[in-house]
């Protein structure tokens, strides 16, 4: 034994003990247990596509966590490191969320631990804002787009993040610039070096972005199921726009559409840019849409039966029998959201000193296949300022990765980690 170890005094003696545990990990995600901690402000919310059991999501993937001491843990018996969401401006914050962390159950295996990336190259979302000069009240605005997305994004002001700014904990553990003339150093989580504002990116899916299928956009047009509103002698044909009697048979580029081809627009709700282009507008019916402005959102009305329409006010005669108003929209109507809230329609009762009325839901069809609202209206009834209020998907953008399709986002921006 002297002979392999000098130091050893004698075969049965020692003067000391091994010491050889320094490394436990690399830096980039170290291999420490984390607990959430009871101090977390984060409201649990479902992740409808999280594992079967495990949906309730209390430290969103990409927030920027922080330690809050240590806390006991439970499973192990144990005081452990415990995290949470970090706080706007926090100066212990320790890294990013690598992904989701659900509720844990008592007793159940579900839930899982926190692992902490702390030097990573990683791309969030960034949300901006330009309602108006005010560079607080624009990020706020992008603040609350970004909060309301649920991951982990950077915000700002239109143009605030630039490659080569160092970030920091801003508002819901999402990233925000650091102010190197106000801010502490120790506020810092890492720095931009890449800010994407093109959409959509450069890629495979822009080939596809300018295709059109005329033909087949004629089909699907020819498939409504609008009802008819009736007619007599009096009135105009039942169907204005040219109804067929009966449906024709499959085309070759609708059975593509159906078998996942129709990528003119993109893959719906994945590389349609769908989620980033929902909005809720409200609007007259004579606010005509111009392509040249790009402003506007109705693109023709048309009556059936004998009615006087004048701008926004619509006058049924007296006689008139089995009358509708169709008002083609330009922009497509959100059929994810609510049926009761994709449409509604409202107007001032010429016969009621201009009272302000509701149209009853059954006297509004929406018309999927044309894009059309159609108003089944009574005789004598005269109806001014008929106003519609519509969730539409107004001029999304094929080609944008999921990860950036929310509403308020301007592409994403790469950030190096700096913990």
């Amino acid at each position: 034994m002297a002979g392999l170890f000098p130091n050893v005094t004698s075969e049965y003696t020692f003067g000391g003990k091994t010491h050889t545990n320094l490394v436990i990990s690399e830096g980039a995600a170290p291999a420490e247990k984390f607990i959430v901690s009871k101090t977390n402000t984060v409201t649990p919310w479902t992740y409808e596509f999280g594992p079967e059991g495990q949906q309730n999501v209390v430290l969103a993937k990409g927030k920027i966590v922080e330690a809050v001491g240590v806390e006991f843990d439970r499973e192990t018996g144990r005081n452990v490191t415990a995290i949470r969401e970090a706080q706007a401006g926090s100066k212990r914050a320790i890294g990013v969320n690598h992904h989701n962390v659900y509720k844990k159950r008592r007793d159940g295996m579900n839930g899982g631990d926190a692992t902490v990336i702390t030097r990573n190259y990683i791309e969030v979302p960034l949300f901006e804002a330009t309602g108006g000069a005010d560079a607080a009240a624009n990020t706020a605005v992008a603040s609350s787009a970004a909060t309301a997305m649920k991951f982990g994004a950077a915000y700002g002001a239109k143009d605030s993040i630039q490659p080569g700014d160092f970030v920091k904990v801003g508002v819901d553990g999402n990233f925000v610039k650091l102010d190197t003339a106000v801010d502490s150093p120790f506020e810092i989580i890492g720095q931009a070096l890449a800010v994407e504002r093109d959409l959509p990116p450069a890629g495979f899916l822009q080939y596809y972005t300018e295709m059109a299928n005329p033909e087949l956009e004629a089909v699907l047009k020819a498939m409504s199921n609008a009802p008819s509103p009736g007619g007599n002698g009096k009135d105009a044909g039942a169907y204005p726009y040219g109804y067929p009697h009966t449906i024709k048979g499959w085309k070759p580029e609708f059975e593509e559409l159906l078998m996942g081809k129709g990528f003119g627009k993109g893959i719906p709700f994945l590389t349609d840019g769908f989620f980033k282009s929902r909005e809720k507008r409200s609007f007259l019916i004579d606010d005509v849409y111009s392509a040249v402005a790009n402003t506007g959102n109705v693109e023709a009305v048309r009556e059936n039966g004998n009615m006087t329409v004048t701008g926004n006010d619509v006058v049924v005669d007296a006689d008139s029998r089995n009358a509708a108003l169709f008002i083609k929209l330009h922009h497509p109507i959100d059929k994810t959201v609510a049926k009761e809230d994709q449409v509604k329609v409202s107007y001032l009762d010429g016969n009621a000193a201009n009272a302000a009325k509701s149209m009853l839901s059954e006297d509004v069809f929406i018309d999927y296949t044309n894009n059309m609202v159609i108003l089944y209206l009574e005789a004598g009834m005269s109806l001014k300022d008929v106003r519609i209020e519509a969730n539409l998907t107004v001029d999304p953008i094929a080609g944008i990765p999921t990860e950036w399709d929310y509403a308020g986002s301007v592409g994403a921006v790469r950030i190096l980690l700096q913990r």
